[in-house]
């Protein structure tokens, strides 16, 4: 298993973008476990692509010219990593590839809780989130992570992979867009939706 361990003799001379190897791997190893769990059929799957891609890390660390972030270039192997396997294994999760046939793409995820254009108040809720969204101690705010891991596992995969970049990680807009390759439009559209679906998602939780 890739730790900072493993790297800690190479650690010296492997740095990207001025920062040590070995301080990516602690900061981005899980972000990356996850991204790739959205893309193949199994958690060791996930495991072994990342483990992979830090081979490949380390293999091209020479080659990192700055164009963009580290986050951005690490996350653009393990998709590269990940593609590669899943070719090799053609077997993808079917409700990672098929939508419910009466799933609506378009819908709005937040039709009916924002105040609509016109509006004095456009672009605010409507309808709060619910005050449960704020662990008051550590057992709902252990409650809270469960369902979140929960709700994200539902989310399709662009939205789940679009939340991991710009909410987990902390990429920008346009750098999660660079990953994804798509527009700076779909991506605001992608995690308006994505967001909206993840709050319906923990609400549904709640509730039950």
């Amino acid at each position: 298993m890739v730790t900072s361990e493993t790297f800690e003799t190479s650690a010296t001379e492997h740095h990207i973008g001025g920062i040590p190897l070995t301080n990516l791997v602690r900061d981005f190893h899980l972000p990356m476990v996850r991204f790739a769990r959205t893309l193949v059929n199994s958690p060791a799957a996930a495991e072994e692509a990342v483990q992979e891609a830090w081979v490949q890390v380390l293999k091209s660390s020479d080659t990192f010219e700055g164009r963009s972030s580290v986050a951005t270039w690490l996350f653009g192997i393990v998709k590269n990593t990940v593609s590669r396997h899943r070719r090799q294994e053609s077997r993808i999760r079917a409700h990672e590839v098929l939508a419910p046939q009466d799933a609506d793409p378009d819908a709005d995820p937040l039709s009916g809780r924002m105040h609509p254009a016109g509006h004095p108040d456009a672009g605010h809720w409507s309808i709060p989130p619910s005050k449960r969204f704020l662990p008051e101690d550590q057992t709902v705010a252990r409650e809270l992570v469960e369902y979140l891991r929960a709700a994200l596992d539902s989310l399709p995969i662009r939205q789940r992979q679009l939340i991991i970049l710009r909410d987990v990680v902390g990429t920008s807009a346009e750098e999660a867009a660079e990953v994804l390759e798509v527009s700076a439009q779909a991506q605001r559209a992608l995690l308006y939706r994505a967001r909206g679906n993840l709050r319906n998602e923990l609400e549904k939780r709640y509730q039950q």
